[in-house]
């Protein structure tokens, strides 16, 4: 016969019981509808022509949804599989990061503290007002050395890291440090500096001894030479206004703030490591998103206080975050928005099927779904992207298009007649470069251009 404390024992432990199997059921109904829903979402992009890669989805570090599309070459169609290699862009600021905070947990140096203290790049004006703190949050005012021309010739050499520093300290402060944010490359950059100057090592040395070894990684691949040894990495891809994927074996060397391939195995544990709060530098964090990306390449990885956590690699443009956003939606319990096409396919496929008159008469539209103003830059910017591609036709329609809607808007004539002239019908292009000198009387350069043509007919 139990005791009324017996009793009162055996209820808790049933109690307990109940509590732990209603959990587990409701994780596993949980999972079962985050299967379902990101098959939704992914089917919708494959349907659309936008993805290509791999995503997988964990539960407290298990596993419980993983799927691979793809080629990692489009050209050879080369299948996506464990060992595939992805660029990861952006994400190894993730590891630039974590390399600063050791470095504060070992009292090296201090969040604080000037830059000028470790590292003597700038003038003492500019770099007594940069803090380490300033750099990892890009509060700095630096800006971004990848868009600087000098950059752009020695990307694809066998540049390093004082190279790139080189070019950034030429570079003006974008504001005051510390009084706004901007995404930086360039800061981290110079972080991957300090980390060098203070250790005395190379960021690659720090980056196997510090990040690596510690998580037991496999496959980190910083330089060129390292990439191009590796049969299984994938080639970028830049997809057509047909919906044509063309892959290109972009590989350059890495830096502090991006361009390290690795394959998902990896990218998981370091995410499942940082959800943990497990990382060597002790730093916490409690839940995030984090993305990166370039015009070939895109992942993401997030992970939450509820132990759920998800990477996507993928080897095109901008869909991993896109799919990132709605997959965090799902997790949530909320619905989550249809993909769109990429705003250049989407209105070439109106082009196509519908005609240049369904853009005019849905061109408000058009712009508020993509975000877009609606002033003469939209089908101007979108015009060129036709004219780089060689889709000359179209561009005319998108420019002729232009001029109707601002007849007032002299470079809406001169992209047109710059079409034209690219096609060879002098005639036409003659007839809107001549509508530009109307509109700018005092535009030398159009004045030229007329007279040559006059001087070759």
């Amino acid at each position: 016969m139990l005791t009324t404390n017996s009793k009162k024992l055996t209820l808790i432990i049933l109690l307990i019981f109940s509590a732990v199997f209603c959990s587990s059921l409701t994780a596993q109904v949980d999972e079962k509808n985050i299967s379902t829903q990101t098959d939704l979402l992914l089917n919708d992009a494959i349907e659309k022509g936008i993805f290509s890669g791999t995503v997988i989805i964990s539960n407290n570090g298990r596993q419980f949804y993983k799927r691979q599309y793809g080629y990692s070459d489009w050209n050879t169609k080369r299948q996506i599989d464990d060992n595939t290699l992805f660029n990861i862009g952006s994400l190894n600021k993730q590891f630039t990061a974590e390399m600063i905070h050791q470095l504060v947990k070992e009292k090296k140096i201090d969040y604080e503290n000037s830059l000028s203290r470790y590292l003597d790049l700038f003038p003492p004006e500019i770099g007594n007002k940069i803090t380490i703190q300033h750099l990892l949050e890009m509060r700095s005012g630096l800006g971004d050395y990848i868009g600087n021309p000098a950059f752009q010739k020695i990307q694809q050499t066998d540049f390093k890291l004082r190279d790139i520093l080189d070019i950034i300290k030429t570079e003006p402060l974008l504001f005051e440090p510390g009084t706004d944010r901007r995404y930086s490359n360039s800061g981290y950059v110079v972080l991957g500096a300090v980390i060098e100057k203070i250790t005395g090592k190379s960021y690659e040395e720090n980056l196997r001894s510090r990040i690596v070894e510690p998580l037991g990684l496999k496959n980190i691949y910083y330089t060129k030479s390292q990439k191009a040894e590796r049969p299984e990495r994938a080639f970028g891809a830049t997809i057509n206004f047909e919906g044509t994927k063309n892959s290109m074996d972009d590989i350059s060397n890495s830096a502090p703030d991006g361009g390290i391939y690795t394959d998902a195995h990896d990218l998981f544990t370091f995410t499942e490591t940082k959800r943990k709060n497990q990382l060597p530098s002790g730093k916490k964090s409690e839940e995030g998103f984090f993305a990166g990306g370039t015009q070939r390449w895109n992942s993401v990885i997030y992970y939450d206080k509820n132990g759920i956590a998800f990477i996507i690699m993928t080897n095109v443009a901008g869909i991993a975050d896109e799919l990132g956003k709605r997959i965090k939606s799902i997790i949530d319990g909320k619905t989550f928005q249809t993909l769109s096409l990429p705003v250049e396919m989407n209105l070439y496929k109106i082009l196509t099927e519908k005609g240049i008159d369904c853009i005019e008469n849905n061109i408000h539209e058009i712009c508020r779904e993509t975000g877009f103003p609606f002033d003469d830059r939209f089908l101007n910017f979108f015009g060129y992207r036709f004219l780089e591609s060689n889709q000359i036709g179209a561009a005319i329609q998108l420019f002729a298009l232009n001029v109707k809607l601002f007849p007032n808007n002299a470079n809406c004539y001169d992209s047109l007649a710059e079409t034209y002239l690219k096609k060879g019908d002098r005639k036409n292009a003659k007839k809107y470069y001549e509508k530009v000198l109307e509109l700018e009387p005092e535009n030398k350069r159009v004045r030229q251009i007329i007279n040559e043509m006059k001087t070759h007919n």
